[in-house]
């Protein structure tokens, strides 16, 4: 298994030569790329005795080893950049609210990314090291440390590697919903787990750890082995992610080889493809001209399932039948809340609080003040109509402002 990561500059400084795992791992000529991850691989099936390992080159939503109706998996990123999409956040999201596990190592999170989990990094490095925006010279005598959190791990708790520092921080994170594990030589934060329902993330901005040439040196596969501690042991499933990896690789080339590319490459595809894309432009637009009938106008779509809503409200408010309109109201926040914010409603306690608070952005004051409401209207056998103006008022707020 070769997974080129940054890229194969070790000659450009000097550091020890890999050396062979006693008792697991023999690299041959196929998997010595320095910045590969071959060891790291096949170290998994070590930690994790039981489970199956296997790779995936899929998007999230179109996995073929994964299922999100099992729990208990374990899905490890490892890339320079980790570039989802929304709909790839969504997915990922409920995979481990369904009790798995997804452990991220990235040089570079992007900013839907870092706004999804309410993070900011300190900077941002290219391949050859050096920081982007930066311009200073490379230095071969530089080198990685990395540093584990001791409340959650036991000594010895700070590994390096000689050579240039491929690492980067965190300058913010939330720490409503997440918490420290590990901290760069700066002691900035470097890898947090971000708690969801069942299972968690990890976020982790130094996967040069993961590399051949980082593990094989000295003492630091105890670092690949304590970040994998973090997982659980009886795990069913470990899947090694190459999606992020291959699919926003803009280092290698032929990744970006299509079909057009192919065709443009050779001089006579080239002027046959151009000619015939005139040709069937100057078809369609004299086309167009002959056969283009008047496009009718037509009036917007009402709205009639508003209307019906405000309609039953008013029935309900006038009827005087209060705390059936607060339960209605109740009900539509709920729904609104777990198609929205992705939360789970089945106990309104001090946990959902802190979540839809830290996912919405509003205030845990007025979150509470909600959930208060709910449970007087619940617990009450009639309500006021100041109670029910109230209630709506907040939630109506809650509404325009998230």
């Amino acid at each position: 298994m070769n997974i080129a990561f940054v890229l194969s500059i070790a000659g450009m400084y000097s550091c020890k030569q890999p050396h062979a795992f006693n008792d697991t791992i023999t690299l041959n000529n196929n998997d010595k790329i320095p910045y590969g991850t071959y060891a790291a691989f096949k170290l998994l099936q070590k930690e994790f005795p039981h489970a199956i390992i296997q790779t995936n080159r899929y998007a999230p939503g179109l996995w073929k080893n994964l299922t999100s109706d099992s729990i208990k998996q374990v899905l490890l990123i490892v890339t320079k950049t980790f570039d989802p999409s929304e709909e790839d956040l969504d997915y990922l999201t409920g995979f481990v609210q369904k009790g798995n596990y997804v452990f991220i190592s990235a040089l570079q999170i992007t900013r839907a990314a870092s706004k999804f989990f309410n993070i900011r990094t300190q900077h941002h490095y290219n391949y050859y090291g050096l920081a982007l925006g930066v311009h200073h010279a490379f230095n071969p005598f530089d080198s990685t440390v990395i540093n584990l959190d001791p409340a959650s791990f036991k000594t010895p708790l700070s590994y390096q590697y000689p050579g240039a520092d491929f690492t980067n921080e965190f300058s913010q994170t939330d720490s409503s919903f997440s918490f420290s594990l590990g901290y760069s030589s700066k002691n900035n934060q470097n890898l947090i787990a971000v708690n969801s329902i069942k299972g968690t993330f990890f976020l982790h901005t130094a996967p040069i750890a993961f590399t051949n040439f980082f593990l094989l040196y000295e003492n630091n596969r105890q670092y690949f082995e304590k970040l994998m501690s973090l997982l659980p042991s009886d795990a069913k499933k470990v899947v090694w992610d190459e999606y992020y990896l291959y699919h926003y690789d803009d280092n290698n080339p032929q990744q970006k080889q299509g079909l057009l590319s192919v065709i443009l490459k050779y001089e006579n595809f080239k002027w046959a493809f151009w000619i015939t894309l005139l040709l069937l432009s100057l078809y369609l637009v004299t086309e167009v001209k002959r056969k283009q009938r008047i496009i009718p106008v037509y009036e917007k779509p009402k709205n009639d399932s508003l209307e019906f809503v405000t309609t039953i409200g008013k029935l309900y408010y006038e009827k005087g039948d209060h705390k059936n309109l607060a339960e209605k109201l109740t009900q539509y926040f709920l729904d609104h809340v777990r198609n929205h914010f992705k939360l789970s409603t089945a106990e309104i306690n001090s946990s959902f609080v802190q979540q839809l608070a830290a996912r919405s952005g509003k205030d845990v004051t007025e979150i509470n003040a909600i959930t208060e409401s709910m449970h007087t209207i619940n617990l009450s056998d009639t309500i006021t109509q100041k109670q029910l103006l109230d209630y709506y008022g907040l939630l109506e707020n809650f509404y325009k402002t998230t």
